[in-house]
């Protein structure tokens, strides 16, 4: 099962040519808003890499999902997503 890592505020994926990142986006209308997005994925996964969820729960399912498809260990959360905890 992948694993879900806390990136900091600047960090970068320890593998940046291919991983799967959580990041929150403030919508001003509607509120907090989590996309899954990936590099290095593959073809049949990257345009599959990029939906919004409404939560962050859904939004670590489908990244669960997409990090099985693809042999991905490791789910990185923005450091947006820390800072909201706080």
């Amino acid at each position: 099962m992948p694993r879900f890592k806390q990136l900091a505020a600047g960090e970068q994926p320890a593998n940046p040519d291919k991983f799967i990142l959580i990041e929150v986006i403030r919508e001003p209308a509607i509120g907090y808003q989590y996309r899954v997005t990936g590099k290095g994925l593959g073809p049949d996964y990257q345009q599959s890499s990029g939906f919004m969820d409404c939560t962050l729960d859904k939004a670590r399912e489908r990244a669960r999902d997409l990090a099985h498809a693809v042999n991905v260990p490791i789910i990185y959360l923005s450091s947006g997503i820390a800072e909201m905890k706080t």
